[in-house]
């Protein structure tokens, strides 16, 4: 019996923040590991009782490999119908839902935690270097044959490892999942370069974050004389909901400096007005700024202007 949508009933939307919650949303069996999990699913000859999954918000990174049928997914504001072979990514808060067939296609996917990433710098650094990580839409990429076939090995041997005994399967599995990841990023900078809107999606969703963090930065010196633990990219990409990597890199790529390059500059023009225009003590400008000590305030003030903040306050003065 097909279960109802009732997201238009007013029902609040999930935020499913662990893999077992995922899977009592959808009705299905509790993963084997509680940051990562791998599946087949086949339900050729077999009739899925539960193929509307109504609307939920997540905290997860999925990678899918539709191989066929016919499936409608919804993410954020876009829908996707896919009829042909696809690998399908899934990035974290967006609202996610989606209407199978009654015998919906052969898929495989991956699904890690964000706890996963963060234990693992191997491929955090391939996922956040992914342009997409962070926008709307979920992007399917059409694949060729012989794609295909490289993805459904690379998805069998990661499915064989997590559902055996051997000791050491993590291990290998993690690099099996960075294996993935490379392919997939082939796939999508192969995709990329034939979509203009997509191009320009991208382009406008990164500007704007990065204005936001330059505008964050500016206001947190207007609302707050004093700083503790801040004045931090960490504390921003909070702000920003977002992952630090992911805002660094997209700084990077908008503005060719990094974050923190940027705080530091905010840091230092704030640091230099208050020398300039302010009679408050050294050590006390200091504190404002979030320094540990006064000591650590003089190595990074000398390091951008050649000058102990001593000798520049003297200078400004005459």
């Amino acid at each position: 019996m097909k279960r109802k949508n009732d997201n238009a009933s007013g029902a609040d939307i999930p935020f499913l923040t662990d893999l077992n919650s995922f899977y009592k949303h959808v009705n299905a069996s509790p993963p084997l590991h509680k940051d990562i999990d791998v599946r087949e699913l086949d339900s050729k000859g077999v009739k899925l009782p539960d193929y509307v999954t109504k609307p939920f918000r997540h905290s997860f990174y999925c990678i899918t490999l539709f191989l066929e049928g016919d499936v409608t997914l919804n993410a954020g504001f876009w829908k996707t119908r896919l009829t042909k072979p696809a690998i399908y990514i899934k990035t974290p808060r967006q609202v996610v839902s989606w209407l199978k067939p009654e015998r919906g296609p052969k898929q495989y996917f991956i699904v890690f935690t964000e706890d996963y990433l963060r234990s693992n710098k191997i491929i955090s650094d391939i996922v956040f270097e992914l342009p997409f990580i962070q926008l709307e839409q979920a992007i399917p990429i059409e694949l060729e044959q012989e794609e295909v076939t490289l993805f459904v090995n690379l998805y069998k041997h990661v499915h064989q490892e997590y559902h055996s005994k051997n000791p050491d399967k993590f291990v290998l599995i993690l690099t099996y999942v960075q294996l993935l990841l490379l392919y997939v990023r082939r796939q999508y900078n192969k995709y990329e370069a034939s979509d203009k809107k997509l191009i320009t999606n991208l382009n406008d969703r990164e500007h704007s974050l990065a204005e936001n963090f330059r505008v964050l930065v500016r206001k947190s010196f207007a609302d707050n004389p004093i700083h503790k633990n801040t004045l931090t990219v960490k504390h921003f990409a909070e702000q920003l909901s977002i992952h630090p990597n992911h805002l660094n890199a997209v700084i990077k790529r908008q503005t060719q400096k990094t974050a923190i390059a940027i705080l530091h500059e905010q840091i230092l023009l704030e640091a230099q007005t208050l020398l300039r225009q302010t009679e408050i003590a050294i050590k006390d400008v200091s504190a404002r700024l979030g320094f540990a000590d006064s000591s650590h305030f003089n190595k990074f003030f000398k390091k951008h202007t050649g000058k102990t903040p001593a000798i520049y306050r003297k200078e400004a003065a005459i």
